[in-house]
């Protein structure tokens, strides 16, 4: 069996196009694993946590001391996502009706 190559001049890609895309395509890799690889630590951090308080795994104690972490780690993300929307500049246009005064209109 013969297996021929496709010519990427033809089919519009070329060399570089295919290392543009092998490029983005690696980008989009590295970003999920990134946070793919963040969980995982936090997930460490809170076991490491929750055992050094003498909770067994699988126990009352161990599940609510999880809970209890992903809960203030949730609280804490949020408190951070409310002071970078306080801090960023206000996107605002000017708007003027049929014939009435110009309005200001802020998000």
């Amino acid at each position: 069996m013969v297996v021929s190559a496709i010519n990427l001049n033809k089919t519009g890609w070329g060399l570089l196009g295919m290392k543009r895309a092998s490029f983005v395509f690696l980008l989009l890799l590295t970003g999920c694993l990134g946070e793919e690889e963040r969980l995982a630590a936090a997930n460490a951090k809170d076991d490491q946590q929750c055992l050094s308080y003498g909770a067994q795994k699988g126990s009352d104690a161990y599940v609510n001391c999880r809970a209890q972490l992903e809960g203030s780690r949730r609280q804490a993300d949020a408190a951070v996502s409310a002071a970078n929307r306080a801090n960023r500049a206000p996107n605002c246009i000017t708007t003027s009706g049929y014939g009435g005064p110009p309005s200001l209109i802020c998000n």
